[in-house]
C-alpha cells in the first residue's frame, strides 16, 4: 500500500521471529494528500489525510479556494461554492500536495421554471455546481441546453419528451428534479 508520504509499506508472512514482517520500499515517489470520501456538494465537510500538514496555508478544489482547519495530518475543508470535479491542492511550508484522483463536486438541482410548457419551451433550471454540466433530460430525453453560471442552467423542452423529472449530469455526478416537468 502507498501511504501519503510516497512510501510503499506491506507485510510478509514469515520471518522477522517467525511472525512476519512490516516493511517498506521508497521509490521517489512524491507525498500527496487523499481525501477520506471521494465525492460531496457544496459546503460539505470534507477530511483530507497527508503529512505534514500544520502550517498549512491554502486548500483548493480543482483551483477554487476552500475554508479549512489544519492538523499535522489531518485537513477539514469545506467543499466551496463554485467548487470544480478535480484535483485538491494543499499548500504546506513543505510545498504542495495534490490528490492523485479527481474529488467529485456533486451538482444540486434545486428548482426550474416554468413548470409546464409544450415542446421548445425554455426552462431556467437552477441549482448548485453546474457549470460542467454535460448532459440534461426530460424524463429522460436529452435536451440542448445552455450553462448560463454554476448555478443556472437554460434547456429547451426535447422534441418527443413528456412529463417527467429533469436530470442534469456532470462529471461529479448527477442531480433530479424532486417535482415533473409536464409537457402540454
Amino acid at each position: 500500500m502507498e501511504a501519503t508520504n510516497g512510501t510503499f509499506y506491506g507485510t510478509t508472512a514469515q520471518g522477522g521471529g517467525g511472525d512476519g514482517t512490516v516493511f517498506s520500499l521508497s521509490t521517489g515517489l512524491s507525498p500527496f494528500v487523499q481525501t477520506v470520501t471521494n465525492s460531496g456538494k457544496v459546503g460539505a465537510k470534507v477530511t483530507i489525510l497527508g503529512m505534514s500538514l500544520s502550517g498549512t496555508t491554502a486548500v483548493s478544489f480543482n483551483g477554487v479556494a476552500a475554508t479549512f482547519t489544519a492538523t499535522s495530518s489531518k485537513i477539514v475543508a469545506t467543499v466551496p461554492a463554485g467548487a470544480l470535479t478535480g484535483l485538491i491542492s494543499v499548500t504546506t511550508p513543505g510545498g504542495t500536495l495534490n490528490s492523485k484522483a479527481p474529488f467529485l463536486v456533486t451538482p444540486q438541482l434545486t428548482s426550474f421554471s416554468p413548470t409546464s410548457g409544450p415542446v421548445g419551451t425554455a426552462v431556467t433550471i437552477t441549482g448548485v455546481s453546474l457549470t460542467q454540466a454535460s448532459k440534461v433530460t426530460f424524463n429522460g430525453k436529452q435536451a440542448v441546453f445552455t450553462v448560463n453560471s454554476d448555478t443556472q442552467i437554460t434547456a429547451t423542452v426535447p422534441t418527443g419528451a413528456t412529463t417527467g423529472k429533469i436530470k442534469i449530469i456532470t462529471p461529479g455526478g448527477s442531480a433530479t428534479s424532486t417535482t415533473s416537468f409536464t409537457v402540454n
